[in-house]
C-alpha cells in the first residue's frame, strides 16, 4: 500500500458498520478522517500502517467520489446570503489555519480558547458553528457547502406567514401588522436613515418612521397635534430592530457607527502578521509580474521582433517554491493573472508536455492546490474589481503591500533577480536587452515565446531543487536533516502542517476565473458585442428567448476572454455552455478567436458602418431631390378622370407587356418597330362603347393592330 493511493478527499467505507469517512488531512504517520452521513462533528485519526492493513483485509474499501458539478455565482447571491457566506468562509479559513494540520484539537470537550475568540469576533453561536463546520469538513472543504441550503431549494416567499410572529403582550393589545412588502419599504427607509450618520440610533430611526407613516393629525380648539395610530395598527420596535439586525452585518454596523477607516484599521480581523510567521506551505504566497530583459520574435514571422515577454510568478513564502508561472505579452493584465491561476490548477506534466518537456518527481512542481493568503503590490491588475472577486470566490485573503515597497514582497522579487541572472548569460547577442546606448536587442532577437517559455520552465525546475543558503532553517529542520531546498521544505511542511487546500470542484474553479460579461437575451439568442450564442440543450433558454420577443433582456454570463467561441452561465446550479450560433451569417467566422482579435474586426465593422451612415445621408439627399423633381415635372393643371379605371389600367398593362417582350432584346430584331412607326392618332378603342359585351376583345385587337 502506497501513500499516494489515499489522498485528501478520498472516501472510505467500513464494510462492517457501513460507516463512510472522508480523508481530510494526511500527516507523516497518520490519516485524519471525518465521518459522513451524520449531523455530528466526528474526526478520527488512523495510523497509516493500520489503515493500510484494514484495506488489504477488506475491512475498509474505497468508495467513488461523487462528481461535484454545482457551480455558484457569488455575485448573484442575495445580499444577506452572500454576507453570511463570506463571513463563514473567513471564519473557516481561520479555524483551519489555527487548528491545522490535523484539526484533532477541535474534538473533545476540552477548552478551546482560540476557537472561542474567533466565534466572539464573528458573533456566531457555538451550535451554529458546529453545524457549518460539520458540513464544511464532510464536503472536503467545498466552499459551496457554506451557502445556506435554502438557496438551492429555489426562492421562497419572504412573507409566508399570516400572523405576526412572537410572544403575545401581557398588558397591551397586540399589533396585527406583519412584514409585508409595504412595511418592508417603510423599514428600508428607516434603515437608510439609521445608516446616514453616527448619531442615528435604531430607536431614533423607529420613532421617525412612526411619525411619518403611522400617525395622524388632530385639530382641537384650533390647536393641531400629531398622534400615533393605535398599537394594533402600527409595527413594534422589536419588528424594526429585527429587520435592521438581519439586514446589517456586524462589520457594517461598526463601519456605520465609527468610520470606514477606523473600522478597517481597528476592527478588521488580523489573521496573521510578521510576528506570527508563516504557517506552512501555501499559507502565504506572493504574486508579481516582470518584463524579461529580452526581445522576442513573432511565432508567425521569425524575422519580426515583438518586444519583451511578461513573466508572472506565484511563489510560496514558506518553502520558496515557485508554484505557478505564466509567460505572455499581457502586462498589468487580469488575463495574465488568470493565466497564472490556470497554471496553478493544471497538471504540470501535461503542461510541460506541450513544450516536449517532462520531469519525474511530483514534489518538484505540485499541482491542484490553493493558497490561503496572497501578497501583491498595487498593480492595476491586483487592484481591479475582477481580482478582488476572484480572491473572494476562491476563499483567498489578499494582502496589498505599500506602493514602491518591493522589499515587502521580497520573495518573489528575489526570484526575478535569480531568473535574469541565470538566463542573461545565454541570451547575450540573442535579443538580450542591455542598458547601453548601442544595444541592438530588437535586431538580435531570435527566440519565440515558446522558446522563452521552455527556458522559464527549466528555471522553475532548477529553482525548486536548488539549495538556498540564505534560508533560515529552524531547530526542528536541523534535527530532521531537512536541507533548504524548496522541494524538500515542501515535503517537510506538509508533514508538519498538513496538505494545502485542493481544488475539489473543477467547474466552480474555472468559472471563478472567467470574466463576467453584460450579455442580453432576445429571440435571436444570447447576444454579446454583436455575437450570437445559443444552447440547444437548455429548454429554459428557449422560453426566455420567446418571452423576450423584440426586447433584449439582461443575462448574467461569463466568458473566457481567450476564446469568444462560447459563453458560460449557471442554470439550476449547473454550468451551462452556449456556443456561437453558426447558422447566423458570419457568426461562425470568429470561432477560436480571442476577444482582442474579435474586437479588431468589430472596430472595423463599426468604422465601415460609420462611413456608410455618411454615404447614406448623401444618397438620401440625392434621392429626395430627384423624387421631388419627378413629381414636380409631372404636375398638371387638369383633373384626372376617375371613371373607367379598370379598362384603362388593363390597356396600360398590355402596353407594358409589349414593351418588355423578349423579342425586343434579341439581336438582330426583325420585328422591331421604331417609335416613329407608332400611330400618333387617338386610339379608336376610346370611341368604343364600354357597355358593348365585346368591348375588351375589340379594344385589345385595336391595340395590337396599332402596336
Amino acid at each position: 500500500m502506497e501513500d499516494k493511493v489515499i489522498s485528501v478527499g478520498t472516501i472510505l467505507a467500513d464494510t462492517k458498520t457501513c460507516t463512510r469517512y472522508r480523508v481530510i488531512a494526511i500527516t507523516g504517520t497518520s490519516y485524519i478522517l471525518c465521518e459522513l452521513d451524520t449531523t455530528r462533528f466526528i474526526l478520527i485519526e488512523h495510523l497509516k500502517n493500520v489503515l493500510h492493513n484494514l484495506i488489504l483485509d477488506g475491512d475498509i474499501v474505497f468508495e467513488p467520489i461523487e462528481k461535484n458539478t454545482r457551480v455558484v455565482d457569488v455575485d448573484s447571491l442575495p445580499e444577506k446570503t452572500r454576507e453570511k457566506y463570506e463571513i463563514r468562509l473567513q471564519l473557516m479559513n481561520e479555524v483551519l489555519s489555527v487548528h491545522g494540520p490535523t484539526y484533532m484539537e477541535l474534538m473533545g470537550s476540552k477548552s478551546k480558547p482560540e476557537l472561542k475568540k474567533i466565534l466572539e469576533y464573528y458573533s456566531i453561536p457555538l451550535n451554529s458553528f458546529w453545524h457549518v463546520c460539520t458540513r464544511y469538513f464532510q464536503s472536503g472543504f467545498d466552499k459551496n457547502s457554506l451557502i445556506d441550503k435554502t438557496h438551492f431549494r429555489g426562492k421562497q416567499s419572504e412573507y409566508h406567514y399570516q400572523k405576526k410572529p412572537g410572544a403575545r403582550s401581557k398588558y397591551f393589545d397586540n399589533s396585527h401588522l406583519i412584514l409585508d412588502e409595504n412595511m418592508q419599504k417603510i423599514f428600508e427607509e428607516g434603515l437608510k436613515y439609521y445608516k446616514s450618520g453616527r448619531d442615528k440610533t435604531i430607536k431614533k430611526a423607529f420613532d421617525r418612521i412612526l411619525l411619518l407613516h403611522y400617525s395622524h393629525t388632530v385639530v382641537e380648539n384650533g390647536i393641531t397635534s400629531t398622534h400615533l395610530l393605535p398599537d394594533t395598527d402600527r409595527p413594534t420596535y422589536r419588528q424594526f430592530w429585527h429587520y435592521v439586525d438581519t439586514h446589517l452585518s456586524k462589520q457594517e454596523k461598526d463601519k456605520i457607527k465609527t468610520s470606514a477607516a477606523e473600522q478597517r484599521n481597528n476592527k478588521r480581523l488580523l489573521l496573521s502578521d510578521s510576528l506570527y510567521g508563516i504557517m506552512g506551505p501555501c499559507d502565504m504566497v506572493e504574486i508579481d509580474a516582470c518584463e524579461a530583459d529580452v526581445s522576442l520574435v513573432s511565432s508567425i514571422n521569425d524575422s519580426q521582433s515583438i518586444g519583451r515577454p511578461i513573466v508572472y510568478f506565484m511563489i510560496d513564502v514558506y518553502t520558496r517554491m515557485i508554484l505557478a508561472m505564466s509567460v505572455s505579452l499581457d502586462n498589468n493584465s487580469y488575463l495574465g493573472v488568470t493565466n497564472l491561476f490556470l497554471n496553478l490548477f493544471d497538471d504540470k506534466h501535461s503542461f510541460c508536455a506541450k513544450f516536449d518537456m517532462d520531469f519525474e518527481n511530483d514534489d518538484i512542481w505540485p499541482s491542484n492546490i490553493l493558497p490561503r493568503r496572497i501578497r501583491v503590490d498595487r498593480g492595476s491588475e491586483f487592484l481591479s474589481q475582477n481580482f478582488e472577486k476572484l480572491c473572494l470566490s476562491l476563499g483567498i485573503e489578499k494582502h496589498i503591500v505599500s506602493g514602491a515597497s518591493g522589499s515587502l514582497k521580497g520573495t518573489v522579487e528575489q526570484s526575478f533577480h535569480q531568473m535574469h541572472e541565470s538566463l542573461n548569460a545565454h541570451l547575450e547577442n540573442y535579443g538580450l536587452i542591455e542598458k547601453r546606448y548601442d544595444s541592438n536587442h530588437h535586431k538580435e532577437a531570435t527566440l519565440t515565446i515558446d522558446d522563452f517559455t521552455k527556458l522559464i520552465i527549466n528555471f522553475v525546475w532548477t529553482h525548486n531543487q536548488k539549495n538556498l543558503p540564505t534560508y533560515q532553517l529552524t531547530k526542528e529542520m536541523l534535527e530532521k536533516d531537512v536541507p533548504p531546498i524548496p522541494a524538500r521544505l515542501w515535503t517537510f511542511g506538509i508533514n508538519k502542517f498538513g496538505h494545502p487546500r485542493k481544488i475539489t470542484n473543477k467547474a466552480q474553479y474555472l468559472y471563478d476565473l472567467m470574466s463576467p460579461i453584460n450579455a442580453k437575451v432576445s429571440r435571436n439568442g444570447i447576444i454579446y458585442k454583436g455575437l450570437y450564442y445559443y444552447n440547444p440543450n437548455d429548454k429554459h433558454l428557449n422560453r426566455e428567448m420567446f418571452n423576450a420577443g423584440k426586447k433584449q433582456i439582461p443575462f448574467e454570463a461569463r466568458m473566457d476572454m481567450r476564446d469568444v467561441s462560447r459563453i458560460y452561465y449557471i442554470r439550476d446550479n449547473l454550468l451551462m455552455v452556449a456556443e456561437l450560433n453558426t447558422t447566423k451569417t458570419g457568426n461562425g467566422d470568429y470561432i477560436g478567436m480571442t476577444m482582442a482579435e474579435y474586437l479588431l474586426y468589430d472596430t472595423k465593422k463599426k468604422k465601415i458602418n460609420a462611413l456608410g451612415a455618411r454615404q447614406n445621408e448623401e444618397i438620401s439627399a440625392h434621392r429626395h431631390s430627384f423624387n421631388s423633381s419627378i413629381v414636380r415635372n409631372a404636375k398638371k393643371d387638369t383633373i384626372s378622370n376617375d371613371k373607367n379605371i379598370r379598362h384603362a389600367r388593363e390597356l396600360d398593362k398590355q402596353m407594358i407587356s409589349h414593351t418588355n417582350k423578349i423579342a425586343t432584346r434579341l439581336e438582330p430584331n426583325p420585328y422591331a418597330i421604331s417609335q416613329e412607326e407608332i400611330p400618333k392618332s387617338t386610339p379608336s378603342h376610346l370611341e368604343l362603347d364600354v357597355n358593348d359585351p365585346d368591348y375588351w376583345s375589340k379594344a385589345i385587337e385595336d391595340f395590337r393592330n396599332r402596336h
